[in-house]
């Protein structure tokens, strides 16, 4: 579905002193509104005090582009296998066509999850906003999965494509896109040239009703769009801050054994690496939905290392996160990055760290030092593997609810078939 609101890509400058000027200047643009940010702007609330954070359940799970492991990445296959396994949230990366539909991807341009360069030879390395959603729809997003993990390749992969933005609300909701016989999906366009999609009731969907996980990419590239999603968000029926997305029927993050933030008001979360796109969130969101600022963490070895962390946590505090996720870091089993998670949690932030793979990294993050008793570096976990996490929380009984059953029975019942 068209947004509500439309706008133009920028020009791309070629010469090179061109972009050394526009570095400097979008170096000093950064300092500006991290200025701006901390010294006019209230602080966030601390987080005994901030009811915008306990929209969020403790100890969540978050499934990584829905998986990277099992099933090919943002595809159809890979949401409804994360919802099916139990996840809490649902993580996607969203990017703007030519003709301004949203669409999800995590890289800058298809060359890595697509055969773009079988479709469209010359163009693997120009930008997702450089084609049209005509043009995406042609894509497969799955056969290149099948390709690089012949462990977990399934025929039926083949037929997974983009996604538009709202396919992975409707699949939380318990639909599936509606397809030909043939297995490709069904649309068809209007006599003005807009898009009409289909879905329908998964006949396989176990109950359970995620929320969604947004991060942004290049906000420089996609002006307005973090306007564009709140309008979306809005249609979709999705969005806690419109009169249509209060459909909280129970305050409880689980419900009869099953997930249900999808329908809470803590059904969203925004997050993104872009100081610039954090003002924004800011100012389109009013602080009233979660909110997470990403970082990857600071280098401990560094000499301005306590006060980068410093900066950081000023930053998000001052930019109405709730939030900082960053990402794992461990050294010889043991995290690296202890100190930065305890100054987050001193200054009332919540922590999600991403992205986790292996037991091993879940129990350094969860245990520290292996002490039963001590407090968790985390709050959630953004985990490539949904089915091990779930199991992990159940194991330290920390999630009210029955672990992933087993990963690949998901998928035969789902209908991909090896």
């Amino acid at each position: 579905m068209k947004s509500l609101s439309m706008h133009q890509l920028p020009g791309v400058v070629s010469t090179s002193g061109s972009k050394n000027r526009n570095h400097l200047q979008r170096r000093v643009a950064v300092i500006i509104l991290s200025l701006v940010a901390l010294f006019t702007l209230p602080q966030c609330k601390s987080s005994t005090e901030n009811d915008t954070q306990k929209l969020m359940p403790d100890h969540t799970v978050i499934a990584h582009r829905g998986s990277i492991y099992w099933a090919p990445e943002l595809t159809e296959a890979a949401f409804r296998w994360a919802r099916n396994s139990g996840a809490d949230y649902l993580e996607l990366d969203v990017h703007r066509t030519k003709d301004d539909y949203l669409v999800v991807m995590h890289d800058k341009t298809l060359k890595r999850t697509t055969n773009v360069g079988e479709i469209f030879p010359g163009r693997e390395s120009d930008p997702v906003g450089s084609f049209t959603l005509g043009e995406i729809l042609q894509l497969d997003a799955g056969t290149a999965f099948n390709h690089k993990n012949p462990g977990q390749a399934r025929g039926s992969f083949i037929r997974e494509g983009v996604l538009l933005f709202e396919d992975v609300f409707r699949i939380a909701e318990g639909k599936r896109i509606k397809r030909n016989p043939d297995g490709s999906r069904l649309f068809n366009k209007t006599d003005e040239g807009e898009y009409r999609f289909e879905y329908e009731v998964d006949p396989v969907d176990n109950g359970h009703r995620p929320g969604i996980y947004i991060e942004t990419k290049s906000p420089r590239n996609y002006p307005g769009l973090e306007k564009q999603i709140f309008d979306a968000l809005a249609t979709y029926g999705w969005n806690p801050l419109a009169a249509n997305g209060q459909n909280n029927t129970s305050g409880a993050f689980y419900l009869d054994g099953k997930v249900n933030t999808g329908n809470t008001n803590g059904k969203i979360l925004v997050q993104t690496f872009s100081r610039e796109g954090m003002l924004h969130f800011r100012d389109v969101f009013n602080g009233e939905v979660l909110t997470s600022f990403l970082v990857k963490s600071p280098a401990p070895e560094d000499s301005t290392y306590e006060s980068r962390i410093d900066e950081i946590i000023d930053f998000a505090l001052s930019s109405g996160a709730q939030f900082i996720g960053t990402n794992v870091s461990l050294q010889d089993g043991e995290v690296s990055n202890r100190l930065f998670l305890e100054k987050i949690r001193e200054a009332g932030l919540k922590i999600n760290v991403y992205s986790f793979n292996s037991n091993e990294e879940m129990d350094a993050y969860f245990n520290p030092a292996l002490n039963e008793k001590a407090a968790p570096l985390l709050d959630g976990m953004i985990t490539n593997r949904t089915d091990l996490t779930t199991h992990f929380y159940k194991k330290h009984d920390s999630r009210p609810i029955d672990p992933s059953q087993d990963p690949e029975e998901i998928l035969d019942e789902l209908g991909y078939e090896p």
